[in-house]
């Protein structure tokens, strides 16, 4: 009983089954039925990212403690490190002007995703991320907006970027290209949603095992939690490196 209890707690999907169709609900799996979990979290993660920002805007409306830095770990140093974390790697990759330009689309999926991938870590609750749907939604984003970024930034001639530098192999480049910027969403949430699913299951996995053979269901897992931390960070990283990586080719005039 108490096995099952930690699953239900750490892991409800994982309970209830619905690993079987994490991927395929409703893409994949057309006859499938929809599930709400994954709606239901990133309702919750919402919340939770407004209560956050709400908590941090109100350390900086006062300039001259603004300026001054916390002396421990606080909400405004969560977004203080995250921010400057981005910030830093977009100057490096596309320049100070662009980073500035495309900052606020980066920082905030990078705030929804590592917050969503924790989400994961606590009992009771699911990774939105997790979701394929929810994962596709976030790179949709991202191939919607790099795209309007290079026309934006190229007119009519960021077209040339599909037909490759010599014209009589033009059309085959233009499949090749369509292709693989086609491709390029669904290997984001492809990769995003797999690897916070796998996570997830290991955790309910290793805390199902610990409650069988130790009778401490919230011992044996507790390594596992800080890998899962591992593994949110980075695959926070690796999405919004990722997109930086493709809005910096769409408006970098080194590749037209």
């Amino acid at each position: 009983m108490a096995d099952q209890t930690f699953i239900d707690l750490f892991s409800p999907e994982l309970a209830h089954g619905s690993y079987n169709d994490v991927f395929g609900n409703p893409l994949l799996k057309p006859g499938a039925d929809v599930g709400v979990t994954h709606i239901v979290m990133t309702l919750v993660l919402i919340a939770i990212i407004v209560t956050l920002g709400l908590i941090a805007r109100g350390k900086f409306t006062n300039k001259e403690t603004a300026m001054i830095p916390e002396g421990k770990f606080s909400v405004r140093n969560f977004f203080e490190l995250i921010f400057g974390a981005v910030l830093g790697m977009m100057t490096d990759m596309m320049g100070k002007e662009n980073a500035r330009r495309y900052f606020p689309l980066i920082a905030s999926l990078a705030v929804f995703i590592f917050l969503g991938n924790l989400m994961g870590l606590v009992p009771g609750l699911a990774p939105p991320t997790s979701n394929l749907n929810t994962s596709l939604a976030c790179s949709a984003v991202v191939f919607v907006t790099y795209n309007i970024a290079g026309f934006r930034e190229h007119g009519i001639g960021y077209l040339k970027h599909f037909l490759g530098p010599i014209w009589f192999i033009a059309p085959l480049m233009l499949v090749i290209e369509l292709i693989g910027h086609i491709f390029r969403p669904v290997s984001l949430a492809i990769r995003l949603a797999g690897n916070m699913t796998g996570d997830h299951m290991v955790v309910g996995m290793f805390g199902q095992l610990a409650s069988e053979m130790l009778s401490v269901p919230f011992l044996l897992p507790v390594p596992f939690l800080f890998l899962g931390l591992l593994v949110s960070t980075i695959q926070t990283l690796v999405f919004c490196l990722l997109t930086t990586i493709y809005i910096s080719l769409a408006v970098s005039h080194d590749s037209h």
